[in-house]
């Protein structure tokens, strides 16, 4: 390799930046950087190691490596010297990695780092998660032992105290007016910090024991204060094993100090003027140093620096999303003809009627495949509804056209399901269908080749679709199952195999319009609001753990019918908590409560081969009773499995219980799901009969949303929500709903944010989004 300069090698990191994808350079990006790294000086192994690793990374870990490379390039002094941080100078920039901030050295990066703080930019917007009120400083004669209440006086004596566990430091504090002491368990080395003469102030929850004050859990500051420096409204942050709090505020403190002023104001002044709210700047510095917000406000996350930070985030992500829709209206794309005789002749070869509902969603998409415009539109349907076949018949519209369907599911069982379920029927039409799972197998390679060859009409997959080595020839429309499963960044990825691909999420769980607003807002949506001609509700039942010998008599009788029957449990492995775990189940169905049928277990841990040999046994009928994780919850299809017991049943939500149940009575026979429920609570008998009232499973969501809260309901972070900062798109509605309304007002003026007082929304859209939304360069 010829010799770079510094500077050329960050122009090329500058490059890569931008797509991420180990093109920027002929023959690698990732080669081409760790062989000048390594020619150029004594760089960190870990550098190397990831750059060696770079294909297996995901966009934000490369993206983060690439920033923390780049910082320090520019902070050294020159190639061939190292990149010490002890021996440069430290340069402001939120880019710059947090090891270069004074006192944090690699011990406390790493602690950092396994709380995803990798930049100053990490560190300042690493937020409280609450805060605590010292209240005022009080003589200790004024204590009243209720809550957290702070004192301040001088160390008057040590008592070491023999125990059981060995010797107990006892600290005497007196500040003239009483004493109290510090009761140190294991912590004895504050010994040497807490010395007799010592002026220390002592926040903890007292107590009056034995003729005197004292308090175990406290935290204490050394040195006589100035009452003015006092801070009665502190910030209690995440932490993890090894960093302490105080160390963790020393390092936010250091990087207020030197970096806040890169921060940028994104808002232009005339906005934030109008809605009356602090500078960006100002709001970060009162979420870690509060002094102008009530200790009120600041719990409930509705202090002026909250509101400020909140809406920028929505009115940035809101206005992403409108970009994207009118830079998509602008795209043309090959239209797909109205009438599909391939779709009707699949539509005939059904056993049974498309719905009222089907035929109305199945002509939106077909409406919208004709237009020559991107198609990108959500269906929403209960559990049942069909929305299955009407992807379908939207991918044998495209397929027609000569393009390439990518079918992209959350489970693999789910995958080798719909695999199964219309391979033949669909090649019986002349479309080819492929199965894309993980690993790296032999027929995986030939399946990757035959993609490429374009030799495959529709792929079926997991997220093994979204890997970097999966290229299709000329994918033209994009259907994602189970939409809140993936999110936005990964049907982001999957968009990227495609210049401009049709779009068609689906998702059985209903989602509020706030919320649509902010996940969907560039999709349109269509509802499959009804179920299948000759569809049986379920009948649910449910009993409490006391009762179970009358459900499994119930399951036993059913069984000798001829049915089969799916036994749902919680957890895979032992745990402390009394939960079920299918193993216990397993056994003891099998000695005692069901021992004459044939029982499997099936879950999420076990090699995908075991698992398609399971299921392929329970749908052929030669397994009665399988036993489950929640990983049967989505989409498998059993028409004579018409029995379903849920095993401690109040751990699940009520909108996943009716998912499960969605998996029965799909037959002839009616449905019967019995809940087995700790019904020790008002809240959980409350949640079971919802269950047993209703199977709309639009009502039920609601209700779940209503009595466990969204947060528990959707689960944000495994569920896909962009991760904002501090926003929170449940919790958050009202300000949600406002940034839209700002979004409209901008984007009415201002389409593609050209003026100059939006340039910097712009830049910070592409950014923090761009990633998301992959609408590039916007304008």
């Amino acid at each position: 390799m010829a010799r770079c300069s510094k500077e050329v090698v960050l122009k090329v990191i500058e490059q890569e930046k931008k797509k991420l994808d180990n093109t920027s350079v002929f023959g690698g990006f990732s080669r081409f950087l760790k062989g000048w790294l390594q020619k150029e000086g004594n760089h960190p192994q870990e550098w190397l190691e990831q750059l060696e690793n770079y294909e297996d990374l995901s966009r934000e870990e490369r993206r983060r490596l690439l920033l923390t490379i780049e910082s320090a390039l520019r902070a050294s002094p020159a190639p061939g010297k190292g990149v010490s941080p002890k021996s440069r100078k430290f340069v402001p920039s939120l880019a710059q990695p947090v090891r270069y901030l004074k006192g944090v050295g690699p011990a406390l990066e790493k602690k950092l780092n396994r709380l995803e703080i990798f930049t100053v930019e990490d560190l300042l917007f690493f937020f409280p998660r609450t805060y605590r009120d010292r209240g005022t400083i009080k003589p200790i004669r004024s204590l009243q032992g209720v809550g957290i209440e702070t004192i301040e006086g001088q160390v008057v004596q040590h008592k070491i105290e023999p125990t059981r566990r060995g010797p107990l430091l006892k600290v005497v504090v007196s500040d003239g007016t009483g004493e109290i002491r510090l009761v140190c368990f294991n912590r004895g080395y504050l010994a040497q910090f807490l010395k007799k003469g010592t002026w220390v102030r002592v926040s903890g929850s007292f107590r009056y024991a034995f003729g005197a004050w004292e308090t175990a859990a406290f935290e204490y500051e050394v040195g006589k204060l100035k009452t003015a420096d006092f801070e009665r409204l502190v910030p209690v942050y995440p932490l993890t094993e090894g960093l302490t709090p105080k160390k963790l505020r020393t390092v936010i403190l250091s990087a207020l100090e030197t970096c806040l002023h890169e921060v940028p104001e994104i808002l232009p002044p005339a906005l934030r003027e109008r809605l009356q709210i602090p500078t960006k700047r100002e709001a970060i510095r009162e979420l870690h140093l509060p002094s102008a917000a009530s200790f009120e406000e600041l719990q409930a996350r509705r202090s002026p620096a909250h509101l400020a930070l909140i809406l920028e985030e929505f009115l940035l992500f809101a206005l992403s999303l409108k970009i994207r829709r009118r830079t998509l209206e602008t795209l043309q794309v090959p239209p797909c003809p109205l009438e599909s005789p391939l779709a009707e002749r699949f539509i005939r070869s059904l056993p049974f009627s498309l719905t009222e509902a089907q035929k109305r969603v199945c002509l939106e998409i077909a409406r919208d495949l004709a237009s020559g415009r991107v198609m990108n539109r959500l269906v929403q349907g209960d559990v049942g509804s069909g929305k299955t076949i009407v992807a379908v018949i939207s991918a044998l519209r495209v397929v027609e056209t000569g393009r390439q369907v990518a079918f992209m599911v959350p489970t693999e069982i789910l995958a080798e399901q719909h695999y199964s379920r219309f391979r033949e029927p669909l090649a019986a039409l002349g479309v080819r269908v492929g199965l894309l799972k993980g690993g790296n197998t032999k027929g995986k390679r030939q399946l990757l080749e035959a993609i490429q060859k374009k030799e495959v009409d529709i792929v079926i997959g997991t997220h093994a679709l979204i890997e970097e080595k999966v290229a299709f020839a000329d994918l033209g429309l994009v259907i994602v199952d189970e939409q809140h499963r993936f999110g936005v960044l990964q049907r982001a990825k999957l968009r990227e195999k495609a210049t401009v691909p049709h779009t068609l999420v689906m998702t059985a769980t209903p989602i509020p319009r706030t919320l649509a607003l902010t996940l969907y807002g560039d999709l349109d949506v269509s509802v499959v609001d009804e179920k299948p001609a000759g569809r049986k509700p379920t009948r649910t039942l449910c009993f409490s753990l006391e009762e179970r010998f009358k459900a499994y008599s119930r399951v036993r009788k059913l069984l000798r019918e001829g049915r089969q029957a799916y036994v749902v449990c919680p957890a895979i492995e032992e745990s402390e908590e009394e939960i079920a775990n299918v193993q216990e189940v397993f056994e003891e169905l099998q000695k005692k409560w069901l021992s004459e049928f044939r029982i499997e277990v099936i879950h999420g841990k076990l090699p995908s081969r075991e698992k398609e040999g399971i299921m392929h046994r329970f749908s052929r009928g030669d397994v009665d009773v399988l036993v489950a994780t929640s990983v049967i919850e989505v989409g498998i299809d059993v028409p004579r499995a018409s029995v379903m017991v849920v095993e401690n049943a109040e751990r699940f939500g009520l909108a996943q219980l009716h998912q499960l149940r969605g998996r029965i009575g799909r037959g002839s026979e009616e449905g019967v799901c019995i809940l087995l429920a700790a019904l020790s609570g008002e809240n959980v008998r409350k949640r079971m009969a919802i269950l047993t009232a209703t199977d709309d499973g639009f009502r039920i969501a609601e209700e779940d949303l209503r009595l466990r809260g969204p947060g528990e309901f959707y689960g944000v972070r495994q569920h896909g929500v962009p991760e904002f900062h501090l926003a929170d798109p449940f919790a958050d509605w009202p300000l949600l709903e406002q940034a839209h309304r700002e979004a409209e007002r901008i984007i009415a003026e201002d389409p593609f944010l050209e003026k100059p007082e939006h340039r910097l929304l712009r830049q910070e859209i592409e950014r923090r989004f761009g990633r998301y939304l992959e609408f590039g360069e916007v304008g």
